[in-house]
Formats: structure tokens, sequence, C-alpha cells
């Protein structure tokens, strides 16, 4: 199905086309990029940092050409073919086709909700991670529910200015509107900081989301490996978390890596995990110091994770078990990985990918 939304005039047209076949046709204004002509006919397509540096927004430059806004070229990744385009730098200099790596169900046609939250719970897990619970405030449209898709971020608004932080939700959709959240205290991080010294339960913030297209993909029986660093485990807890609740039996791989053990948390939560998905088998990935001894279903090994990954996709003899890779974690640990994958010559369709870029 096709949709014009703008005006047929002198500005170039640009054709987005999902995966499913579903297009949508906007203008692009003089100096607009994709991401930005395409909010104008109010369609939100995914763009994080708006600056060519998380990878987000990439999609596929069919046919046109484009003027690029300076980017990093890692946001790209190593797989991403050569007609790989940043949407949001790309600025169309003549009719556009793009394709866009997501079905028409993920077309979001309208801005993100904005809601309030207040605080509940801050609990330093580490000395660099505080889980931070909140509330949703019941509002007239939404209700007090947290409806959101496993793996997707809320952006949330720096007290006292106009700067929004997005943070994946750790927990699940719920009636009840909690929602959890992990997050990385890092030097000068302007939320981060605020978080660290100065929130407290009861403060309010403004949330806008759900937001994001990292979410789980159907695709039968395929095992599921998840691959995280730092705070990127957030969404994969989401992830696993929901597979959980609707018992998915795919056989199911948790990699996290940590620098030191000290950097090791959420291990109750992943416990609980495995207790609660038989075929989970989880591994913490140690860099640096001892290794403590394995337990139950969760082993320790000296290394990172892109290494534990290169091994156990090593191991898979049929590629027809060759899982869906679920990565999110420091934008580093994700090009290593994504340049694992690649060089095993393995579908990119099958690497799922999430970078964490903002304080």
């Amino acid at each position: 199905m096709s949709e014009v939304l703008a005006d047929a005039g002198v500005n170039p047209r640009v054709r987005l086309v999902t995966t499913d076949g579903d297009e949508r046709i906007v203008e692009a204004m003089p100096g607009q990029s994709v991401v930005e002509a395409a909010a104008a006919a109010s369609i939100i397509l995914p763009s994080l940092c708006g600056k060519g540096t998380c990878g987000t927004c990439v999609g596929r430059l069919w046919s046109g050409e484009v003027h690029m806004r300076p980017f990093e070229d890692d946001a790209l990744g190593p797989s991403a073919g050569e007609d790989a385009v940043l949407l949001c730098c790309a600025e169309p200099t003549g009719d556009l086709e793009v394709g866009l790596p997501f079905d028409s169900s993920k077309l979001v046609e309208q801005a993100p909700a904005e809601r309030t939250v207040s605080v509940t719970d801050l609990t330093h897990l580490t000395p660099h991670i505080v889980r931070l619970r909140a509330q949703l405030e019941p509002d007239e449209l939404m209700g007090a529910a947290a409806e959101f898709e496993a793996g997707q971020y809320m952006q949330l608004q720096v007290p006292g200015t106009d700067v929004l932080r997005a943070y994946s939700m750790s927990n699940v959709s719920n009636w009840d509107g909690a929602l959890e959240f992990l997050i990385h205290i890092r030097d000068q991080g302007l939320f981060s900081t605020w978080l660290d010294q100065q929130a407290s339960v009861g403060d309010q913030l403004r949330a806008v989301g759900p937001q994001g297209t990292f979410a789980l993909v159907e695709n039968g029986m395929r095992p599921r490996w998840f691959v995280g660093g730092g705070c990127g485990l957030a969404p994969l807890l989401s992830m696993l978390r929901r597979m959980a609740e609707w018992g998915d039996p795919q056989p199911t791989r948790l990699v996290l890596g940590v620098n030191t053990t000290n950097d090791i948390f959420a291990l109750d939560e992943v416990r609980e995990l495995a207790d609660q998905l038989p075929e989970l088998t989880v591994t913490l990935a140690v860099w640096e110091g001892e290794v403590p001894d394995d337990e139950g279903q969760i082993r320790y090994v000296k290394g990172s994770s892109v290494d534990v990954l290169a091994h156990d996709l090593d191991a898979v003899d049929d590629p027809e078990q060759l899982p869906d890779i679920y990565v999110c974690g420091p934008p580093g640990m994700v090009k290593a990985l994504e340049e694992s994958v690649a060089e095993r010559g393995i579908d990119p369709e099958l690497v799922h990918t999430e970078r964490i870029t903002q304080n």
C-alpha cells in the first residue's frame, strides 16, 4: 500500500518502504534530513542521538542521492552494506527510495506519548549502576498502564533543563504503570549526575515514549542469544522476562560482559530467569581478575562477551540452528561483535543491535 503524505512540489519526495512492503511518501524541505522530513509528515522514524553516532536510524538507500551531514563511521556497523545510510544525517538532493529495517507494525505515525513519572525507588546495584524504579501517573488518554514492547526505551527529562536522555526499560509491560531502568552513573553525565547526587523518592519527571524498534523477532523456534555489556543488560532483561511471562520455549543464551567481578549486578534477577526458562544458559565473561566457580545454569569465563559469542557460534554445526542475536552495550563492544559475526559470514539480518551512547 502506498500513501502520499505530502503534496507534490519542487522539493524531493522520499518513498519509505517497510520490510513487508508498506509505503509512505513524504516531501523533504531544503536542509531537512529524512528523519526530519518524515517527522514533519507525522511519521516518527527511530532516531536516538540525531547526530549520526548511535546507528538507531540506519536505512537502505535504494535509489536517489543525498547530502550527508557529518557522522561517525562506526554508527553504520561493518555489515551494514554499501546502501546503508543514517537517515538522521541524510538530506535528500533529489527523489529517494529508502528501505526501512522493520515492518509496518513498527511504523509510528504519531509523536510519542508524554507522561509524568514519580520516582519510587533508587538502589545502587554497584558504585556506578543505579536501578531507578518509577510509577507512571494516570492520565485521561493512557490510564495508568505501562504499555511497551520488551526492548523499547523512554526518554526522561533532566530536571531543570530541556534535555532528554534515553533509557531502556528492564521490566515488562504492565497494568500497574511500573517502570524500571538500569542507569550507569557517568562522570559529568547530565541525567546520571542528577540521579546520583540529587534524586530522591517522590521526584517527578517528564517521560516521552515508549520508543524504539529494538524488540524480539518472532522467528519460529530459532534460538535466541542475548549479549550485553554494562547497562545494555536492561532491554535484554526485559526481553527475557517477556519470554518467561509467555513461556517461550526457544533455546536461549545470555552472555554478559563485565570488567571485574565487582561490576556484576542484577545476578538475583538473572538466577530467577534461569529458573523460569529451563532452556536458558547464562555466561558471565570477566575481563580482569579472578573468575568465580560456575553455579547451576550460570558459568563464568575469562575474557569478553565477544570472545564468548565467537566461541559459541563456531560450535554451531547446523546453519539452521544459528540464532537470532540481540546485542546492547557500548558502541565499541557492539562494533566488535558485529565485526566478529561478519567475519563468520552470518546473515546480518540475524543480528539486532542497540548502542548505549548517552549520559
